[in-house]
C-alpha cells in the first residue's frame, strides 16, 4: 500500500479530508476526520515523513478534548495504524482517555522553526 491508496481506503471508511494552505497558497497539511457517536478520529499529514493521528473524546470547551489513542510516524505508518485501529465498540479498542499532550498537533519540525523564529 502507498499513501494515496491508504487515503482512498480511509475515504472508503467514511473519512472526510480537507487541505490547509499557508499564506502563499501552498499546501501545508492534509487533515482527515471521522466521527463516531462518542469520539472522533483525526489525521494530520504534513509530509511523507511527518504525520500524526489520534482518537479523541470531545471536551466541553474548545481545546479540552481527551485522547484515547495517538500515533506519530511517517504518513504511511500513521495511515496503517488508523486502518488497524479497532472501532470504538470492538474488542481491543482503546478506552482510557487522557489529556492531550501539549504538542500533539505540532510536529517537531514546526516546533524547531518556531523556536528559531522566537
Amino acid at each position: 500500500m502507498n499513501i494515496e491508496q491508504g487515503i482512498k481506503e480511509l475515504r472508503g471508511r467514511g473519512f472526510v479530508f480537507q487541505t490547509v494552505s499557508d499564506e502563499s497558497g501552498d499546501l501545508c497539511v492534509l487533515v482527515g476526520t471521522y466521527g463516531w457517536p462518542d469520539c472522533y478520529d483525526r489525521l494530520h499529514i504534513w509530509g511523507e515523513d511527518d504525520a500524526v493521528a489520534a482518537r479523541m473524546v470531545p471536551g466541553f470547551r474548545p481545546g479540552s478534548d481527551d485522547v484515547l489513542w495517538s500515533f506519530e510516524d511517517g504518513a504511511l505508518g500513521v495511515i496503517q495504524a488508523l486502518l488497524d485501529l479497532p472501532a470504538p465498540d470492538q474488542h481491543g479498542a482503546p478506552r482510557l482517555a487522557r489529556r492531550a499532550p501539549d504538542g500533539l498537533w505540532l510536529p517537531p519540525s514546526v516546533a524547531r522553526a518556531s523556536a528559531r523564529a522566537g
